[in-house]
């Protein structure tokens, strides 16, 4: 393995061993390490994320919402998605029914602004549900940096919602 690794004993009762051992080998891990080292991953994230840290981060937003012409839920969410514009990088806006559509924003920003992101997004009348997913980013550093070279899709949000 090219990483330098530091060795830790880790003591598990037989029942989480067991667990871990079954998920490795249905999800394709090379070994318990990996899993674990990817379960860690995913715990530094969280525990960075609850403490508001300036870390950041890159995720989703999935927001469910009613397809209610009279109440413009769409026009409002849209108008907080422009606010936010700094830190939505992309909108996915898919019709579920009739009545129901899902809203999937891409996100990059520190846990602060996120987490006001989606709050905002949760006030909305007509909005059913809002699940937020991050993962770790770069400590220290907030906002977009386009000189990775990727290019940002801001979806176009001026299409109809006729049927």
């Amino acid at each position: 393995m090219a990483e330098d690794l530091d060795r830790v004993s880790l003591t598990l009762p037989p029942e989480m061993t067991d667990r871990l051992d079954g998920i490795a080998e249905e999800w394709d891990y090379a070994s318990r390490s990996e899993a674990v080292r990817d379960a860690l991953r995913d715990f530094f994230t969280t525990y960075a994320w609850e403490g508001g840290d300036e870390t950041r981060h890159y995720g989703t937003i999935v927001i469910a919402h009613e397809h209610d012409h009279d109440s413009d839920v769409a026009g409002r969410l849209q108008t907080i998605q422009h606010e936010y514009a700094d830190v939505v990088t992309s909108v996915q806006h898919i019709h579920l029914s009739e009545d129901r559509c899902m809203e999937t924003l891409v996100v990059d920003g520190t846990a602060g602004q996120i987490d006001e992101l989606a709050n905002r997004l949760r006030a909305l009348g007509g909005v059913k549900q809002v699940k937020v997913v991050v993962v770790g980013g770069d400590a220290g550093t907030q906002g977009h940096d386009d000189s990775h070279g990727h290019e940002h899709n801001q979806t176009d949000h001026g299409h109809s919602h006729d049927h």
